[in-house]
């Protein structure tokens, strides 16, 4: 969807750069406060994570930051992950351990984690620097970026978002005798505002919603986690049919129809969308 607002700079991750697991490990909190860290005026702080265990392609290594604030707040629930949905952490995901900030953009989340330090300053690794940031409009291309790069923060929070996943664009649908679909999905909340409450879908582009029936699961409805959600939508024979979905969290963020572009494509949130479905 990005894509077709304009071209970006970057890796077009689609709908699917979302994963919803059980993490086990310390809270950062704790092993902060254990190292005897207590800064007064910590808003103004940082907690740094660093992999040094290979170069990476713009840089000699990986790192992010967090502020501390965060990284102290034990309802941030930030933790130092050594498992993965009951088994030791696997290598691809970071092992022998990696943060998991929830909430926050993944790319704060370092993997295979050598040296966590405390700072004024965020992060000096070109990933917390000149990436990850919401640039603004004006900056079109790599050269116009430049002037931008150090005047706008890093992404933290994540935005409200919901996926239109079953069907998908493209595909051919079969309605039954009353002329409707099922409809499924996925919702996430912004940064620690969840859970999501609500999820809405639209199959005449905007002009009425239903809300789709949110499944909780078998432990309720997570502040963090996704929300699986279904819906049955009635859709019009023909081609190119559409479906939206858009949600809306506890702290009453709403998912908007298009957000602004910017170059690197980040933090897309517009409306969830099945496009060009061959409706029979």
């Amino acid at each position: 969807m990005r894509t077709m607002l304009k071209e970006v700079e970057g890796i077009d991750w689609g709908d699917g750069a979302v994963m919803n697991c059980r993490w086990t490990g310390p809270l950062l909190s704790d092993v902060l406060r254990r190292a005897g860290v207590a800064i007064p005026d910590h808003e103004s702080a940082h907690v740094a994570f660093a992999c040094f265990a290979t170069p990476c392609q713009n840089d000699d290594w990986y790192g992010g930051s967090i502020e501390l604030c965060r990284g102290l707040a034990e309802d941030a629930e930030v933790i130092l992950a050594l498992e993965m949905n009951g088994r030791k952490l696997p290598a691809n995901h970071g092992y022998p351990v990696r943060v998991i900030a929830p909430g926050i953009a993944g790319a704060r989340s370092v993997k295979w984690l050598d040296r966590i330090t405390v700072q004024r300053t965020e992060s000096k690794n070109f990933y917390q620097q000149r990436d990850y940031k919401i640039l603004p409009p004006e900056a079109t291309n790599k050269d116009e970026a430049e002037k931008y790069w150090h005047a706008v923060p890093p992404i933290q929070d994540m935005p409200v978002n919901s996926v239109v996943a079953v069907p998908e664009s493209g595909q051919r649908v079969l309605l039954d005798s009353g002329g409707n679909i099922e409809v499924k999905g996925y919702a996430l909340p912004h940064g620690a505002d969840g859970p999501v409450i609500k999820v809405e879908v639209s199959s005449d582009e905007g002009k009425s919603w239903a809300d789709a029936e949110i499944n909780d699961g078998p432990e309720g409805r997570g502040k963090w986690c996704w929300v699986l959600w279904r819906a049955t939508v009635n859709l019009t024979r023909g081609p190119r049919g559409k479906i939206w979905s858009r949600a809306t969290d506890a702290g009453g963020n709403v998912q908007c129809a298009s957000p602004a572009w910017n170059l690197r494509g980040v933090n897309y949130n517009g409306y969830g969308e099945a496009r060009d479905l061959d409706v029979n």
